[in-house]
């Protein structure tokens, strides 16, 4: 049976939880991809070329949220592909509209969890290799690198390679290795200190860029930071590192395609209800993304949409 494997791309739970999924599939395909209806369509497209060449295969899609933009479009590809005598598996923790969950649950076999207290990669060690001791590890390091809990269980750099592939014209070919590699229980080794030392070089340049477009300002109660970042700045670790050198309660970091990515230092408001008032805005409480209407050259009009997404989230 052919199995085809498609994950978040962007970090470890992503990563891991694909690559449990390989423990469980060994002969499967993997591949990756991101939040919005471009990726969504061109990850149904690759699935519903897949059905046509091979009858009675399987699909898990791993970390991949479902928002009130793709519900339709995801409706639609699972029923083309049941029709196809293809099954699909759903593992996810973001929060989904309960249309969603009603109406792909119809089609598909879904394990999902959105309490906030599992990562992707635990649902999957859960529900297909539960007691394998490598899926066990994956699963507390996946834990850790989600929720920023327990650092000692994490190594960030992988984080940061990750973020070092995904932006390289060899992604595909450079996260399917770590997928292998780590279903295989190999965390690290000699070729990915090669490419982190490579990565170290251009991030920390880099950083010091973002660091200059930094403008903190107060939305009612809130010091919000707003920032700038160049693509080899891996977002979550640059939001830890603002939250520990300047008072603030969130961070709203974006990119030059408009790409947001919101994170917070207290429990008081939400990020996924702010993402929830830009495109394609999707997420958990603590980290959220979307995408911008306005230009990203245009800092000042970034900042004023960026600022309207938070107020309507505290009205």
């Amino acid at each position: 049976m052919r199995v085809i494997i498609c994950s978040h791309e962007a970090d470890v739970d992503g990563i891991y939880s694909a690559s449990v999924a390989l423990m469980k599939y060994p002969h499967a395909d993997v591949s990756f991809y991101n939040y919005g209806v471009d990726n969504f369509t061109k990850m149904y497209d690759y699935l519903k070329y897949e059905s046509k060449k091979t009858r009675n295969g399987l699909v898990i899609i791993s970390d991949l949220g479902v928002n009130n933009e793709v519900i339709d479009l995801c409706k639609d590809s699972i029923e083309y592909l049941v029709n196809n005598r293809w099954s699909v598996i759903w593992v996810d923790h973001h929060p989904w509209p309960r249309r969603a969950l009603t109406s792909v649950r119809k089609i598909a076999n879904i394990f999902h969890d959105s309490s906030g207290n599992k990562c992707a990669t635990e649902i999957m060690y859960d529900n297909f290799m539960y007691k394998n001791k490598i899926a066990e590890q994956l699963s507390l390091i996946a834990h850790s690198s989600d929720f920023m809990t327990n650092i000692k269980n994490y190594d960030s750099r992988v984080s940061e390679l990750i973020h070092f592939y995904r932006n390289n014209t060899d992604a595909k070919e450079k996260l399917q290795s770590l997928v292998l590699k780590s279903s295989r229980g190999i965390l690290w080794d000699t070729d990915m200190q090669r490419d982190y030392t490579k990565f170290i070089k251009i991030s920390e340049f880099q950083i010091k860029a973002s660091l200059k477009t930094l403008a903190i300002k107060k939305i009612l109660s809130f010091n919000v930071a707003f920032v700038f970042i160049y693509p080899y700045v891996q977002t979550s670790l640059f939001s830890q590192e603002l939250f520990s050198n300047c008072k603030i309660d969130l961070a709203m970091l974006f990119n030059r395609n408009g790409k947001v990515s919101i994170r917070r230092n207290t429990d008081k408001i939400s990020c996924s209800k702010i993402a929830a008032n830009l495109i394609e805005g999707g997420g958990h409480e603590f980290a959220s993304g979307g995408r911008l209407k306005n230009d990203a050259r245009n800092f000042k009009a970034c900042i004023n949409e960026m600022k309207g997404a938070i107020i309507k989230a505290l009205e």
